[in-house]
């Protein structure tokens, strides 16, 4: 069976930083240039879908202080982790 995730979002699967590098995921060379984000708290809402199902907030924050949010669903992250 498709996993429907890989439908939709590509998925790079790396064995170590060294592969990582190697697939061109070097952020420290890319361009445009990749800023650096820190994630300041993380919220699992354990019935965060209409659904009932779980997710988890990213708070996230930039070096100006700019704040992000970022919000994945439970079945997301286990389709991620398959």
């Amino acid at each position: 069976m498709v996993n429907p995730l890989t439908q939709h979002l590509k998925v790079t699967v790396c064995t170590d930083a060294d592969d990582a590098v190697a697939q061109g995921f070097d952020w420290k060379t890319a361009t445009p240039t990749v800023k650096p984000i820190e994630v300041k708290e993380v919220v699992l809402v354990r019935n965060g879908t209409q659904g009932g199902n779980s997710t988890v907030d990213f708070l996230l924050e930039d070096e100006t202080g700019q704040r992000f949010v970022f919000m994945v669903t439970g079945n997301l992250l286990r389709s991620i982790a398959a």
